[in-house]
Order: C-alpha cells, then structure tokens, then sequence
C-alpha cells in the first residue's frame, strides 16, 4: 500500500543532479499554543484561536524563519495553524499561502473539549486509515507531485546552487502520523542523531529532498535533519505535552 513512498518515482529528466545536492527542503512548524493546549482539552477539529502565548511564539518562529526563501506554503485552515502560518509569511510577502482541509488535526469525535483524563467513549474518532488516505493525498499531490515535475522539467533548485523551500503548517497528531508512516517506509531517513519525537507548539522540523540511484534512473529521497525545533522559545515555557497527539498515538486510552 506504502511501496510509492519508499521512491517515488523513477526521472525522466535529462537534467542530472549531483548526490549530496539537496534539491528541496520542507519546513514542517506545529501550530502555537491556545487555551486548549495550556489547560491539557482535547482539540481535534475544535477551531481553537491561538492565545495570546501562541501568537507570540508564532512571532519567534517567524523571526528565526524569516531568512528562509519560501517559495511554496501551505496550512491547515483550522486557524490555530492558518494564523501562525500567516504570522510566518509576514516575512515573505510574495508567496501565496495555501490553506486546504487535508492538513486539518485528526478528528477526534466526542472526545473534542474533553479533558486529558476524560473517560468518553469516542466512537466517531477518525480512524487511524481514514487520516492515512488524508495526509498521503494530500503529500502526494502538493509535495511529491511538485517536486518530481521540478525534478522532470530539469529546474529542480533555486536556481544559484540552493533547495527550493516549503512551508507547511499544520497539527501534531497529523504531522505525528505523517513522519512517523514516511520514516517507518523509508521515504525519509533520520539523519544522525535526529530522534522523532513530540511536536511541540511552533517546533520547526525540517526534511531535506535528493536524489538518490542515479545509475538506475534516480528517485527522490528525504533526509529528517531536523525534528520540533524550539530553540526560539527559549526564553518561554512551551506546553511540552499535546493531548490530541497522546490520545491519538495511544497514550492515553480513547475508549473506542
């Protein structure tokens, strides 16, 4: 079901890349914090605000992003994720951001607004199948589909030696979800010492894109070099535990 991530595809280009160029980097940030976050509910597809925290930390993360030549952006439409990635862009006037339904949190079903302790059954919780069709959709089309006619058309790169840039801005759950399948099928390889972990509020995980197996035709791969970078809040306190992420990944009990 998974074979497509391992390599994408086979390029038909006769524009050859070197090895080690990385040709495309995707900046993954998990929205800022809202009240939700602070007091442990549960969030799902809830259309949550950022409080007044998240949106100063969507202010940091802008500022450590905003030498960062964005080329391509897209967002959840939840506006927890929507205002930080326009927060994010403030910087970078020229692109257009893409906000699309696919890159919303996990529905968590009678559990949204729940407490992290809560007991409710959630039998209308979106299935762990369901968010897979999603997220992969979605990356299939906006992600691999656009870097392989990059790839395809021999314009792969910025142009003067640099990967071209995306942004997505979106939720832990999903993006918990999304990198954990893509590391486990080996579309991306963590790099050295990068462990996956927890997405924190605003924390910047960062894939880079190659080419690999030129002598067989070549395919694109992704090297995880960074994961949920927080260091620009580190003079705040960050909500380190997400309750949407924990229930969905089973660390607490959903019921169902």
């Amino acid at each position: 079901m998974y074979d497509m991530y391992i390599c994408w595809a086979s390029m038909n280009s006769k524009t050859w890349f070197s090895l080690d160029m990385t040709l495309f980097r995707l900046y993954i940030v998990r929205h800022g914090e809202t009240d939700w976050n602070r007091t442990r509910r549960t969030q799902g597809q809830t259309d949550v605000p950022l409080n007044e925290t998240g949106i100063a930390q969507a202010a940091l993360v802008a500022q450590a992003l905003k030498e960062v030549p964005f080329v391509k952006a897209y967002t959840s439409d939840l506006q927890r994720a929507s205002k930080t990635a326009e927060v994010i862009l403030r910087y970078h006037p020229s692109v257009t951001l893409e906000k699309d339904g696919a890159l919303r949190e996990v529905y968590m079903g009678e559990l949204e607004g729940e407490f992290r302790d809560s007991v409710k059954v959630a039998p209308s919780k979106e299935t762990t199948e369901a968010l897979m069709r999603r997220w992969q959709a979605w990356y299939s089309r906006a992600i691999v589909g656009y870097m392989l006619s990059k790839v395809n058309e021999g314009i792969a790169g910025d142009g003067i030696g640099g990967p071209e840039c995306i942004l997505v801005v979106s939720h832990g759950a999903l993006l918990s979800n999304m990198l954990r399948v893509l590391v486990a099928n080996g579309a991306v390889l963590p790099a050295q010492g990068v462990v996956v972990g927890r997405f924190l509020n605003t924390g910047v995980t960062v894939i880079d894109y190659f080419m690999q197996g030129q002598d067989t035709g070549g395919c694109l791969k992704g090297m995880l070099v960074k994961f949920s970078d927080a260091t620009h809040l580190a003079c705040t306190k960050v909500a380190e535990e997400n309750v949407d992420e924990l229930v969905y990944n089973g660390a607490i009990p959903s019921h169902q």
